[in-house]
């Protein structure tokens, strides 16, 4: 009888009175469960591992309305691909906001080196089969790849020299990511078009206007797209986005890295 009262007693402690095994076994998988910044899950706003903010989320659906934006027409959505897009914070370069920066350091826009950049995102310039990295296509990580290499100092170069959470894959975003980050700004997260100016939110929600990651509402920021002409003398210079309309110039936009995972 005392071995059976023990055992009892046992079981009261293992599982208090009104607490089944599978409902302990529950809360210890939920207390234990890690974050998106540990690298677990990660939703819509949530700190990344990266030390950014997370503003977009891939799946089929939110993928799908790029391509109908005229832009991924080249690419396929595929499910064992990145996930989330994570853009750092606007204190990222050490100053209180974004920076304003050169494009690079080398001024030669014909330089050999600029012919292995890729367009704009609705030329369809991803070559199928060739390594990609980041970003799937490599107007967003590779041309900052590529860009850094050859210039000392710019946009292209001081997104890749970030180190955000440690982070070594930070990039300056194509006009596409940015276009979504203007859309997260605004608080629409699921926007049926990213197409034109029109669709665009007017300014930035509350909420993330006084974040730690508002960004510099109606201003441009570089992308990494190229853009060239179509003969050699029309060369029209560098993307610029501006609340989602991208247009040649070379003055100073403001550059925020992001990265994807």
């Amino acid at each position: 009888m005392k071995k059976t009262w023990i055992f009892v007693a046992l079981l009261a402690l293992v599982f208090p009175i009104g607490l089944s095994a599978e409902a302990t076994a529950e809360e210890s998988t939920t207390a234990t469960a890690i974050t998106c910044a540990q690298g677990g899950v990660c939703n819509l706003g949530d700190i990344g591992p990266g030390g950014g903010i997370i503003f977009y989320v891939r799946s089929e659906k939110s993928f799908y309305v790029w391509k109908n934006g005229n832009a991924e027409a080249d690419l396929a959505y595929a499910a064992d691909g990145w996930k989330y897009l994570e853009v750092a914070p606007k204190t990222w370069s050490g100053r209180k906001s974004d920076p304003k920066m050169d494009w690079c350091t080398n001024t030669d826009v014909r330089a050999a080196w600029t012919k292995d950049l890729q367009g704009r995102d609705w030329y369809a310039k991803w070559v199928k089969g060739k390594t990609q990295s980041g970003f799937l296509a490599s107007t967003g990580y590779g041309n900052s790849e590529i860009i850094a290499k050859n210039c000392k100092s710019g946009a292209a170069t001081a997104a890749r020299k970030y180190r955000g959470g440690g982070k070594s894959d930070w990039y300056l975003p194509r006009i596409t990511e940015l276009k979504q980050l203007v859309f997260f700004a605004g608080g629409i997260f699921e926007p049926t078009s990213t197409c034109c100016i029109k669709d665009f939110p007017k300014k930035q929600s509350s909420s993330f206007a006084s974040s730690a990651y508002a960004i510099n509402w109606g201003n441009g920021y570089w992308a990494s797209s190229f853009t060239f002409g179509k003969l050699a003398n029309q060369w029209q210079g560098q993307d610029r986005m501006s609340l989602g309309s991208n247009a040649p110039g070379s003055g100073l936009p403001f550059v925020r890295p992001i990265r994807a995972f």
